[in-house]
């Protein structure tokens, strides 16, 4: 039996998930994905009864394959094979670990990587399910997120709620100075991985008993556009800086970034507005992926896609 390892790339997502995953490209692990499904079906477990049993399991795994991250692998998965190969009393833990594992393809299956950033917030679970995996925490400048987040169409769609979002994904403060303390948590910020990128690798390899040659290091640290951050600074309107910095001010602060408007605050009428918003844009674009996108994909060949 296989024991697998895994590590996890959590941050609010704009945060440089993605571009920490490139760097880990020669671990065993290698560039870490997206799954997105792990504590989703984790939560709704009970709903599916006991997965020993093969019709409880063929129905949790099914939901899983159409998934649009997990769609997006390609995976050609015969179920009861799928069944067959899981160990006796296998949980739900070692479906994830065979997906993943699946995923890879790459003959090193029994070390996978996660980049999903909303996971921050459930770091709980991630932990009752992987007690000793390794986790990656980066944290970007919220105002740069919110910049950002503002140009997709699939989050938070004003400043107010950036804030909110941003803030609230950075709050599990006990659980990872515990994480760290115990040596499972490598923590950093974008700013210092664009600025110290070399240093960062070989940490993060350390951190993950992996051996790096400085020729990998050159090669991974290639594509680093130093010093880009901070465009908060020119590209948002002091409104929305003073905005964001009543929300989420203090969790700035925190975490070591600098304030324009320590003592900023939003009147209730604005708030409202937001939430009016909120509401709009959340119900259209809801419409538009499940509805349209969802026609597109069925009948006319779009692949899944998922930011």
């Amino acid at each position: 039996m296989l024991e697998y390892k895994q590590v996890f790339i959590i941050g609010a997502p704009r945060s440089g998930t993605t571009f920490l995953a490139s760097l880990l490209d020669k671990t065993a692990y290698g560039k870490p994905v997206e799954t997105h499904f792990i504590t989703k079906y984790y939560k709704k477990l009970d709903s599916y009864g006991d997965i020993s049993r093969f019709d409880n399991f063929r129905s949790l795994v099914e939901d899983i394959l159409k998934e649009r991250p997990v769609q997006q692998w390609g995976l050609s998965l015969d179920v009861e094979d799928f069944y067959r190969s899981l160990p006796e009393g296998f949980d739900y833990k070692d479906v994830v670990n065979q997906i993943l594992s699946l995923q890879k393809k790459d003959g090193n299956s029994a070390a996978w990587g996660d980049k999903t950033p909303h996971y921050i917030g459930d770091l709980d679970i991630l932990l009752t399910l992987f007690p000793h995996a390794s986790y990656i925490y980066i944290v970007r400048d919220g105002r740069d997120v919110a910049l950002s987040l503002l140009e997709k169409n699939w989050g938070p769609n004003n400043i107010y709620e950036c804030a909110r979002y941003w803030a609230k994904l950075n709050q599990n403060i006990d659980l990872i100075h515990k994480m760290t303390e115990g040596g499972q948590l490598y923590s950093l910020t974008y700013e210092g991985l664009l600025d110290k990128t070399k240093s960062h690798i070989f940490s993060i390899y350390d951190f993950l008993g992996e051996q790096v040659s400085e020729e990998d290091v050159n090669a991974l640290s290639s594509s680093v556009k130093n010093k880009n951050y901070g465009k908060w600074k020119s590209k948002m309107s002091e409104g929305d800086v003073h905005t964001f910095e009543a929300v989420a001010g203090r969790d700035l602060t925190r975490l070591g970034y600098e304030v324009i408007y320590p003592d900023a605050k939003i009147p209730l009428y604005k708030k409202n507005i937001y939430f009016i918003h909120t509401k709009f844009r959340r119900a259209y674009f809801l419409f538009y992926i499940n509805i349209i996108d969802g026609f597109r994909i069925r009948f006319l060949g779009k692949p899944p896609f998922n930011e």
